[in-house]
């Protein structure tokens, strides 16, 4: 039976019970395809770390944001490298923009995968929660898979396996260099799109009117402070799909956070129902590849999970 013979349903809802800190919207670990060893293993977050050398120089542990789209450095790793700041950029985050120096790095390598003359933001390291961050400009068109029973993450398109615990979605439009599928919640249509780098699910102040009027959230569980890496907070406030559907697959208990989320202004997702779906979910999967050369993601469930 194929992935689109039959409807998964997955209760996503133990992953976030209790009380929350303020959370920083990176994260996540890399492999090099053909590698047999990770090149990380998973933090409390179960977010993924990868070796990065810059400049030839490290290795120093990077995150991989598939939310973000300029890769950052910390401050102290620019001290480290002795590198002259340049012209100053806003940085987007969750919780507003805010102008961040920057500095040209001349080569940043994982594996034998280099991007040259890269432009990073930086940061301090303490509102990273690593020495840096690979986003979209340096992840470009290669495609990863997260492998969450392994702790490991391959670089590049991946034929996915065709058997009934993986589920494919397709992409259904790209905004510089994001790649958005179809969701839907209760019955609303809403645009998504996967961030290894946030370790929760976000929705948008759309798509929280909408919830409440189809009554589709379980329970209003708490106010909750966002933090992002530039240091910017904000209120948010905690609670939990009944149903969210991707495909043909289906979850329950879906934690989320809602608030004025700025991140959803930047790309242009906040007049109509938007979710950013967060490491919190990703991680109940076996593996979640994005495959940008066939426009699909596949999500491989657990095999705990009864389907297939």
């Amino acid at each position: 039976m194929d992935s689109s013979a039959a409807t998964r349903r997955l209760l996503v809802g133990s992953l976030m019970l209790g009380a929350l800190p303020a959370f920083p919207a990176w994260g996540r670990h890399l492999v090099e395809p053909g590698l047999s060893q990770p090149t990380g293993v998973l933090d409390p977050a179960r977010r993924m770390t990868v070796l990065v050398k810059l400049n030839g120089i490290g290795p120093f542990s990077f995150m991989i944001d598939t939310g973000a789209n300029a890769s950052v450095v910390s401050s102290e790793v620019v001290a480290q490298l002795d590198l002259a700041r340049g012209q100053q950029v806003n940085m987007h985050g969750v919780a507003g923009a805010e102008l961040v120096d920057t500095v040209q790095m001349d080569a940043v390598a994982v594996g034998g995968r280099v991007r040259r003359k890269l432009t990073m933001s930086v940061l301090p390291q303490m509102n990273l929660g690593a020495q840096g961050v690979l986003g979209l400009d340096w992840l470009g068109e290669q495609g990863l898979t997260l492998d969450f029973a392994r702790r490991q993450m391959f670089l590049g398109s991946r034929l996915p396996m065709t058997d009934s615990r993986t589920v494919t979605v397709p992409v259904r439009s790209q905004r510089s260099g994001l790649h958005l599928i179809d969701a839907r919640v209760m019955g609303i249509t809403t645009m998504a799109y996967l961030d290894t780098g946030s370790t929760m699910t976000i929705g948008n102040s759309a798509l929280l009117e909408k919830a409440v009027k189809y009554k589709a959230l379980m329970r209003d569980w708490a106010d909750i402070e966002v933090r992002s890496v530039t240091g910017q907070t904000m209120q948010g406030r905690l609670a939990a799909f009944k149903r969210l559907q991707l495909g043909n697959l289906i979850l329950t208990t879906v934690p989320v956070v809602f608030g004025p989320i700025h991140t959803f202004d930047y790309w242009g997702l906040s007049r109509h129902p938007a979710l950013l779906i967060g490491v919190d979910v990703l991680n109940t999967f076996e593996s979640v590849a994005l495959d940008f050369t066939r426009g699909q993601v596949h999500f491989r469930l657990q095999p705990t999970s009864g389907y297939g």
